[in-house]
């Protein structure tokens, strides 16, 4: 893609796998501690002791911290999450511009599309031309390096990174583990 003769330089789907494992681990920590909190609170104060309340309490509260965490930062003057920046990524429509508020939530909605035809819409990323997955499309932005569209270009950089390659990695290893995790328990299950 080319803005006025200069390159831009789009993010590909390792970089954003990298700065999404990032954004997980964030919310998912803040997630737990805000529900242990709440339900916690609720306890002490007699309410809703059953576990349903607190599997619907702990459900509400993380899908409302995940949709404000990506709505505010893509929608910030950063156009990008914490996982974003640390991997030199950000969100911005098809103009370069910075996104409103109500089309980040746009977007995280849409991703939810992306998400329930088997994950076949963030995979789209990897092989689209512009590099867009599912919700990128439905909502008209783009994921690019964190110089496009900038007064210095000639930053942008084409290669992974250390950040993104070092994530990727310790990813790699966990999903590794859990996968040695579930055949040891199956294993486990079928001599029993």
């Amino acid at each position: 893609t080319a803005v006025l003769g200069r390159d831009v330089v789009l993010a590909g789907f390792w970089k954003r796998v990298a700065a999404y494992l990032i954004d997980s681990f964030i919310v998912g920590l803040a997630g737990m501690a805000l529900a242990a909190f709440v339900i916690s609170f609720a306890g002490v104060a007699g309410l809703g002791r059953g576990s349903w309340m607190n599997e619907l309490v702990a459900n509400l509260i993380s899908f409302t911290l995940s949709a404000g965490y990506y709505a505010w930062f893509h929608a910030s003057h950063s156009m990008a999450t914490p996982g974003k920046m640390a991997v030199g990524i950000k969100v911005v429509g098809l103009d370069g511009e910075r996104i409103s508020l109500a089309r980040a939530i746009g977007r995280y909605f849409a991703t939810i599309l992306s998400a329930v035809i088997f994950g076949i819409g963030f995979l789209m990323a990897g092989f689209t031309e512009r590099k867009q997955a599912l919700h990128d499309m439905v909502c008209d932005t783009l994921v690019v390096d964190r110089w496009a569209f900038t007064a210095h270009p000639e930053l942008q950089r084409r290669e992974l990174g250390t950040v993104t390659v070092v994530v990727l990695a310790i990813g790699g290893v966990l999903l590794g583990l859990a996968l040695l995790g579930i055949l040891a328990a199956v294993g486990l299950a079928v001599l029993s």
